[in-house]
């Protein structure tokens, strides 16, 4: 079997939509679950690539993207650049008069809510958080890299650059109904924050 972890190129962009929408299901297809194929990647997948490309890594299966994992240094700062350059675009590409639009699934009218949250300060509940934890990510593999070692080499690679450039720590968000990316994460050395009513905020130290 031919696998590879490698750099994320701009050219991967695609791929990424299409796995986060069939692994945006608490790690399940959620094809079924938006009738707009690409919101869910507008938010959690493609902005990363433009911030910070050196932070994106791929996983690919007979040289084919099949994972990725996304992440940024200092989510304080990521959280503003999203509002300034990234959000504005997408806010009128999905209005909040579309929630009116009875067509749309849960799942889309909550992707375009938080499409038009204020993203530009930090919540109070965070601060600690963003100080303790600055860097975040997101990590996707379809089925056919899952159970093969691409996750943790993936996270490996990851640890390795943010320890380069001496962040001090890392968190991550892990839905409430998805119990083996939890045991995943905690394997990999992280510990509960935080639980919330969605899910739990897991973080490592460096």
């Amino acid at each position: 079997m031919s696998q590879l972890i490698r750099t994320a190129l701009y050219s991967d962009i695609p791929y990424a939509y299409q796995i986060c929408l069939q692994t945006g299901n608490s790690g399940t297809d959620a094809t079924r679950l938006f009738k707009d194929p690409y919101i869910l990647g507008q938010y959690y997948a493609a902005p990363y690539f433009f911030y910070d490309i050196r932070l994106c890594f791929i996983a690919e299966l007979h040289a084919v993207p099949q994972g990725y994992l996304v992440a940024v240094q200092d989510t304080e700062a990521y959280r503003k650049w999203l509002s300034t350059e990234w959000l504005p675009k997408l806010v009128e590409r999905y209005p909040l008069d579309s929630l009116n639009n009875t067509g749309l699934s849960r799942n889309e009218q909550n992707i375009i809510q938080i499409l038009h949250s204020d993203h530009t300060k930090t919540p109070d509940t965070s601060r600690e958080l963003y100080t303790k934890y600055p860097a975040h990510l997101h990590i996707d593999l379809l089925p056919s890299l899952q159970g093969k070692g691409c996750g943790r080499e993936l996270m490996q690679t990851l640890f390795t650059e943010l320890k380069k450039r001496n962040t001090p720590g890392l968190h991550l968000g892990v839905d409430k109904d998805n119990t083996a990316a939890q045991g995943f994460y905690k394997k990999m050395g992280f510990h509960l924050i935080e639980d919330t009513a969605w899910g739990m905020y897991l973080g490592i130290t460096f």
